[in-house]
């Protein structure tokens, strides 16, 4: 008898111990993102953007040989937008009433990720001038991080991918204020997974971002 309840016994503490192991592992910290993590993977996004729409506007894109280091200067978001002067672009041609634009986006940018890896950034901005320089612009990208490592936290593209959208107003060929770029989509990032909401909002004094990444509230500039 006594054997029995011996083996009965060390049956139960095993059980305990591997129950106790499952469910350490299910809160382990590994599968949550600090509000520190979710700002700086919300601000590379916001870099990625800015870097992306530059190069676009610019004619510096490429493809993945337009590949940004960490020792180019980043251009602010405000800026680039600031400085779109689609009458000038090789992304337009002429028509009848004015011009068509059409620029691919294409840049494969490792600035944003300070610990390693890329975010790829794909898509089109595209839309109709008149011949005074009134019109708009549509803005349809997706953002791709490949193990883009920031503040600790490695992160990869997720499903549904991060999308994004916006359109650019112009009046006299220059931007018409607000101009408001919205994001959103999931990330992966070691054995989690979580949403990533971004509205980036410029005006003529800069431009602000908002939204939820990973369940932390984001504010910042862009």
């Amino acid at each position: 008898m006594f054997r029995v309840r011996r083996t009965a016994a060390l049956c139960v503490t095993i059980f305990a111990v591997m129950l106790s192991i499952g469910c350490g592992s299910g809160s382990s910290s590994s599968q949550a993102m600090s509000q520190a993590q979710a700002q700086a993977v919300a601000g590379a996004f916001s870099m990625a953007t800015s870097d992306a729409l530059s190069g676009s506007f610019s004619g510096s894109a490429s493809g993945s040989d337009n590949d940004l280091s960490s020792n180019v200067a980043r251009p602010l978001m405000s800026t680039v937008l600031r400085d779109i002067r689609p009458d000038t672009a090789s992304g337009c041609t002429s028509t009848a009433n004015g011009e068509s634009c059409s620029f691919p986006v294409s840049a494969n940018d490792s600035q944003p990720c300070t610990g390693g890896g890329t975010i790829a950034v794909t898509g089109t901005i595209s839309g109709n001038i008149s011949n005074s320089g009134s019109g708009s612009l549509s803005a349809q990208v997706t953002l791709t991080p490949q193990n883009c490592a920031v503040d600790g936290v490695v992160v990869n593209g997720g499903t549904p991918p991060v999308t994004g959208t916006g359109s650019i107003n112009l009046t006299d060929s220059a931007p018409v204020y607000p101009i408001v770029i919205t994001e959103s989509g999931d990330i992966n990032f070691g054995l989690g997974s979580c949403p990533v909401s971004l509205t980036y909002t410029s005006t003529a004094n800069g431009c602000t971002m908002t939204g939820n990444a990973c369940g932390s509230p984001i504010t910042g500039t862009c």
